[in-house]
């Protein structure tokens, strides 16, 4: 048989049913995916010691050694099975537990080399070992072991034989770079060839990465948008009440700039919770209805699509444009007013992205994806249908670095640090003993008759263990504990009526001293600027960008506002998130504490940002790799940017295969 990438491991000599059944657990069904399952570890046999010089290695030491075997020793009954021993004519005692199989292969007289820890004296137990031919010369490489990960019904030495099969076949030691580092990444002779291969492939992985967002950069620039905008009226700002911080002038500076251009604007705004992300984008969507062009505005959720909606509504009535609200429950009634096409801006949830309503639009030049994390790919991409509209994306949590270069490659970036006047940082308190508690609620109490409100979130609706307590358990301890003040909860299966009585309910300024209980479906767009004071039940269940989230729904007014962290927990993970929540108030800050302490692997997630996963490199560890594959990759790009040349063949055939309709780019060129 003919053995080929595309060859099925199935089909590879030893692999039965089982061993098929534990490869496709690990993701692994052809023989390219095979060569992909990268070493987890290695073990490099040393040179061979003489012992006749330098006498037996020292207890713990991990030493090769090479003897004649002087006898065979009596074996002895273990767990059910006999061990195999010999001893070498210098002395050198060798056993091998469960090991009466090597009768067959180990006799007296035979040269053996073997390699492992030796312990009692000279002893080695379970070593790895080789029987040399008579004239043949010690090789300790030949007993380096490679580890590879595995699941149930495959085994690490099973996945190395395999390898070592195909190896042999596709690949030779020392031809192209490539193939020389998959050579030695699986089957290297010392740490420096497998070092070398693990850095080759890193960039190979990295710079493929890049290339598919050098790729599709270059696809976005050969477009031309739906609507290029031609430079507002200078009193734009003049239908907002309040004044732009430098940092939101300079990003709807950005914007405009890239709506007035011939090619449609891909665009990142991230800036930290409370920091004047929406009314840039309004600004951007009034820009917009003044040039002719639709806006539509998605939501991750009903609650914020309606929070926007109250908010900014105001901007676009001052400024004259029609904008309208697109939920589930009103889409009978909006679909006329859409197909009417006379609403300039639409604010909605995934409402919008369906083609009954999608029809509607008639000319749209600009699309806001608030919360950008909240949706995958296809959700996207579904807009895009209309041609080439401008698309802004929004983040309160803010990017990393080399998270934005790999995920957001192909956007260009505004960033808003600055606070707008007045805000002071949420006071932050790990609560973890019955002291703290009682600072809390004597806080809560205070709070609660200044006519403050008090958001408590859970984080689950129903109690999972006896630790996690539910929603509505919560709810009736709050309104125990403050029977003379209106107590709500707030969670996912709440009918839409039931959220929204209770929204208008929280945000009607006429009430005072609410005390809200919720799940996280508040953690984005719940705008309540006298709500003071956050208190997060089993705080240590949040990662920390999703807490950071949450003491931003507090800390919106001019009043001092306080959040409070309920945890015992004993996890050292837990600790560090809640400690970093109290020495640190910055977002960019905790993204990249989130970033070390949870890996690129867990903070990207292939359905959301449509990127193949990296085996190798590692976004943090290698982010020099990455800025000199980045580099290379949009130099590639630049000058050619559908890799038609003769020499890109390869590298674009391989980019498809890759990433394929991944990127959103089909098939470039």
């Amino acid at each position: 048989m003919t053995i080929t990438l595309q060859t099925e491991v199935k089909d590879l000599k030893g692999v039965g049913p089982a061993r098929a059944a534990g490869l496709a657990r690990l993701g692994i069904k052809a023989v390219d995916d095979l060569l992909h399952h990268y070493p987890s570890g290695y073990t490099f046999a040393p040179e061979v010691l003489n012992t006749s010089m330098w006498g037996f290695p020292k207890d713990g030491e991990t030493a090769t050694c090479v003897g004649e075997v002087a006898c065979i020793n009596k074996p002895n009954r273990y767990n059910g099975t006999f061990d195999f021993g010999v001893t070498f004519e210098s002395g050198i005692r060798v056993k091998w537990y469960g090991g009466q199989y090597l009768r067959s292969q180990i006799f007296r007289g035979s040269r053996l080399m073997v390699s492992g820890a030796c312990r009692d004296n000279g002893l080695f137990v379970n070593p790895e070992f080789k029987v040399l031919k008579p004239d043949e010369t010690p090789n300790p490489a030949d007993l380096n072991t490679v580890t590879y990960p595995v699941a149930s019904g495959i085994t690490s030495k099973d996945i190395g034989r395999l390898v070592r099969q195909v190896l042999d076949t596709l690949y030779a030691e020392g031809t192209a770079a490539y193939d020389s580092a998959m050579w030695y990444i699986h089957r290297p002779t010392n740490q420096s060839q497998s070092d070398m291969a693990r850095t080759l492939l890193k960039y190979d992985e990295l710079l493929y990465l890049q290339l598919g967002l050098a790729m599709r950069r270059a696809q976005q620039t050969a477009e031309r948008p739906n609507v290029r905008c031609i430079l507002p009226p200078q009193h734009i700002g003049e239908y907002f009440p309040f004044t732009f911080t430098n940092d939101q002038a300079a990003a709807h500076g950005e914007i405009l700039a890239d709506l007035c251009h011939d090619r449609p604007m891909n665009r990142l705004l991230q800036g930290d919770v409370g920091c004047g992300k929406t009314a840039v984008a309004a600004y951007a969507a009034i820009v917009m209805a003044f040039n002719g062009g639709q806006t539509a505005i998605l939501c991750p959720t009903e609650v914020l699509a309606r929070q926007h909606y109250n908010t900014i509504k105001g901007f676009f009535d001052r400024a004259g444009v029609r904008c309208e609200l697109v939920v589930s429950d009103n889409m009978t009634k909006e679909r006329a007013q859409v197909e009417s096409k006379t609403a300039d801006i639409f604010i909605g949830t995934t409402a919008l992205l369906s083609e009954r309503w999608s029809m509607g639009f008639h000319k749209l030049g600009l699309v806001i994806i608030d919360e950008q994390h909240k949706f995958g790919v296809e959700q996207r991409a579904a807009l895009k249908r209309h041609g080439n509209p401008h698309m802004l994306v929004m983040t309160a949590t803010p990017i990393p670095r080399t998270l934005a270069m790999t995920v957001f490659g192909d956007l260009d970036v505004s960033t808003i640090k600055s606070m707008p006047p007045g805000r002071s940082p949420v006071e932050t308190s790990w609560c973890r003993d019955g002291v703290d508690h009682q600072y809390m609620r004597d806080v809560l109490q205070s709070e609660l008759r200044q006519g403050h409100q008090v958001y408590v979130v859970c984080p689950r609706i129903e109690a999972l263990d006896d630790e996690m307590r539910a929603v509505e358990e919560v709810w009736q301890e709050y309104h125990n504990m403050f029977p003379d003040r209106a107590v709500a909860y707030l969670h996912g299966k709440r009918t839409p009526d039931e959220k929204q009585r209770i929204t208008e309910w929280w945000n009607d300024r006429s009430l005072v001293a609410r005390i809200l209980v919720s799940t996280t479906v508040i953690e984005v767009g719940v705008d309540n600027s006298n709500a003071t004071v956050m208190v997060v039940e089993g705080a240590e269940r949040f990662g920390l960008a999703q807490l950071h989230q949450l003491r931003g729904r507090v800390g919106r007014g001019n009043a001092p506002s306080y959040c409070f962290l309920l945890s015992d927990t004993d996890s050292s993970g837990g600790k560090s998130r809640l400690k970093i929540m109290e020495q640190t108030h910055d977002g960019f800050e905790i993204a990249e504490h989130d970033l070390k302490m949870r890996g690129p692997g867990d903070l990207l997630s292939t359905r959301q940002h449509g990127l193949p996963d990296l085996k190798l490199a590692d976004l943090v560890e290698d982010f020099d790799l990455l800025l000199e594959a980045r580099k290379d990759a949009f130099a590639i790009a630049e000058a050619d940017p559908t890799l038609s040349a003769p020499e890109h063949q390869a590298m674009r055939s391989e980019l498809l295969k890759r990433f394929g309709g991944k990127l959103e780019m089909g098939d470039v060129g």
